[in-house]
């Protein structure tokens, strides 16, 4: 891949991961390789099932807890601070190795925002990025400073949604 640019998707909204995983498979499609690392979420979704079944196509979740961060004590929170630092670590090497043409990196926002990541360290990351890695980040609440950095932001704003007519997260449709 020629140009590999740094892409932000954030908001309120549903769509960022569905959006990131769209362009990975369409990516996948004209056979570049791909790598997701996906951070704070621990339920099946279909579209980590189609990408594990997939060549040229890596797929890490960090092994997260399904507590949000406000409902943990603090021995639970240091664990996940070292679990989600072991995957941010993971994703340098990702970057320095440069064997992907397109890294997903999900929730990843999420992470910043909580303090698990630095401002410093991101930036780090971001100018280690090969000129032909795509890095796509995505998570609600992305700081500005990010996003200024970035070649494209996307941010999805939730107008309606099922939710809140009790409706919950449909298999295929919305896991």
């Amino acid at each position: 891949m020629k140009n590999g640019l740094l892409q932000v998707y954030t908001g309120d909204g549903k769509g960022k991961t569905t959006a990131a995983f769209g362009m990975a498979f369409r990516a996948h499609g004209r056979g570049f390789k791909v790598g997701v690392v996906q951070f704070m979420k621990t339920r099946a979704t279909g579209e980590v099932m189609l990408a594990q079944t997939l060549e040229n196509f890596f797929v890490k979740r960090i092994d997260t807890s399904p507590k949000f961060t406000w409902d943990m004590n603090e021995a639970e929170l240091v664990e996940l601070k070292a679990t989600i630092r072991e995957g941010f670590f993971l994703i340098c090497e990702l970057v320095k190795a440069a064997e992907y043409d397109m890294l997903i990196l999900d929730e990843f926002n999420h992470i910043i925002v909580q303090g698990f990541v630095t401002k410093e360290e991101v930036l780090e990351l971001i100018d280690a990025k090969p000129d032909t890695m795509e890095i796509v980040m995505t998570g609600r609440n992305a700081p500005d400073w990010l996003m200024e950095r970035a070649d494209l932001v996307t941010e999805m704003k939730c107008i309606k949604h099922p939710f809140d007519k009790g409706i919950p997260a449909r298999v295929g449709i919305e896991k």
